[in-house]
Order: structure tokens, then C-alpha cells, then sequence
């Protein structure tokens, strides 16, 4: 993510898993995100709101 500023955010505390929470895979936590240029904080910003599994190919192939 990238700030107004043009710094990048740094990732500065993910939310926790509520106790009573099963389907962990499905959950979207929040995060609060810090700009390395300026400084400036944004709470509650989406974590886990993208693909929650990255797909895997199947290769056939062998190492040479």
C-alpha cells in the first residue's frame, strides 16, 4: 500500500483471531498501517481481503 505521500505502509499490528472464530480462512482481519515517509498511522485498513489462498500449478516437469 502506498500513503499519500508516496511512502509505503508498514504493517504496525494485525487484528487478532476472535476466540470463538472456526473458519479462519474466511475471517478478514483488519491492520493498522504506518507511512515510513511521513509517519502518519491509518487504523482498521483490510489484511486479509484478497485472495486468501494463492492457486498452485501443477508441474509435470523434471529438475534438471
Amino acid at each position: 500500500m502506498i500513503c499519500e505521500c508516496g511512502g509505503v505502509l508498514n504493517v504496525i499490528r494485525i487484528e487478532e483471531y476472535p476466540k470463538d472464530v472456526r473458519d479462519k480462512i474466511n475471517y478478514k482481519r483488519l491492520c493498522d498501517v504506518e507511512c515510513l515517509k511521513c509517519g502518519s498511522i491509518k487504523y482498521s485498513q483490510p489484511y486479509d481481503w484478497g485472495n486468501t489462498l494463492n492457486p498452485v500449478r501443477k508441474f509435470n516437469g523434471t529438475n534438471k
